[in-house]
């Protein structure tokens, strides 16, 4: 992911799990981790800020 300013690639700050569909048995479980990134450009106006988020859906093994 880059930075909308300045076109810069993002740096990963954070990352969490998240789980849907564990509710109900009728709806399939799936497991997405999330990543957040923050510009990396000390020149640029979002540096050290989050310019977005990125979900990828892992695999559950059964």
């Amino acid at each position: 992911m880059n930075c909308p300013k300045c076109g810069m690639e993002a740096m990963i700050s954070a990352s969490h799990n998240t789980v849907t569909g564990d509710a109900s048995p009728e709806t399939p479980t799936k497991l997405f981790r999330v990543l957040t990134f923050q510009c990396r450009n000390p020149q640029c106006e979002k540096f050290g800020k989050e310019v977005g988020q990125q979900r990828l859906e892992q695999k559950i093994e059964q």
